[in-house]
Parts: structure tokens; sequence; C-alpha cells
């Protein structure tokens, strides 16, 4: 009897832990931090830093970041962004998927939607788009938003 006494507060701190959706530490467990402040040249500008999934960056926005994502052909990039701190929605959040050579590129736009309600409890934000050449890909995240930040990627390949 007295076990099963000792298991319950365990059993409850569990749930309770579970139910508070993904925590800072969950999100960037077992990647490395870039402070992706380098100057790599893509696309007639440069980016921060090459991301993959195994490591993340942190930030603020309002304003803009820009990373290297080197992926094969045909393959979702996935882009992950954890508010660490939701002071304001903004109005307009873009993220920019590049080809190799930067002649195309897909975009999702918030279109004033609010992205922390998006982001829902475990206060993550995930678009994704699907490349279709293989190399070096430019990200580019914009936002008017306030809040403090995480970014990962995830490389899905899809088959």
């Amino acid at each position: 009897m007295y076990g099963r006494m000792r298991l319950v507060p365990l059993v409850l701190g569990l749930v309770l832990l579970i139910s508070c959706g993904v925590q800072e530490g969950d999100f960037i467990i077992g990647a490395d931090y870039s402070p992706c402040q380098a100057n790599i040249p893509v696309c007639q500008t440069t980016a921060g830093c090459n991301m993959n999934e195994s490591t993340y960056i942190e930030g603020e926005f309002p304003g803009r970041r820009t990373f290297v994502v080197t992926a094969p052909s045909d393959t979702d990039i996935v882009v992950k962004i954890f508010f660490k701190t939701r002071e304001h929605p903004g109005e307009d959040t873009e993220i920019r998927w590049y080809e190799p050579g930067c002649a195309d590129y897909y975009v999702y736009e918030s279109d004033g939607i609010d992205i922390f309600s998006k982001a829902g409890s475990d206060r993550v934000f995930s678009q994704t788009r699907r490349i279709r050449m293989s190399g070096d890909h430019l990200i580019e995240i914009y936002s008017d938003a306030t809040t403090n930040y995480f970014v990962r990627v995830e490389l899905n390949h899809p088959g």
C-alpha cells in the first residue's frame, strides 16, 4: 500500500508535465546551438548559417533571419519556430524556401493570422514546403511579431 501512495505524486507529475505542451528544453533537445552570425554568400545575399536537423538558432522578432539548408531533391523542408515569449503576433510573417540558384521559391504568408494562436499550447509554429532540386536552399523568415524564438528544421523524404 505504501508503494502505491508514493507512485501517486509521480504519476500526477507526469500527467501535468505531458499536458503542458512542448517546453524549451524539449524543442532543442539533441540539437547544437548555432549563433548563426556568419556571412554565407547565397542568392546574391548572405545567410547567417547552415542549418540541419541537429542544430537550432535563437533570436527575436520583429526582424528577418536567413539560413541555408542543404537537402536532396524532392524533400520536404519543415521550418519550426518555438515561441519562447509571445508579446504580440504581428500582422505579417513570411517564410521563403528558395531552390538552388534562387530562380524559384515557395512562400508562406500569414495574411494577418495570429501565429501565436496557430502555434497553440505547444508554442510551435510549423510550415512545410517541398523543394524539387538537390543543393543549398536559402530559407528566409520575416516577421513583425514581437517574440523571442528558437528555430529548427526537419527534412522529410516522402516516398
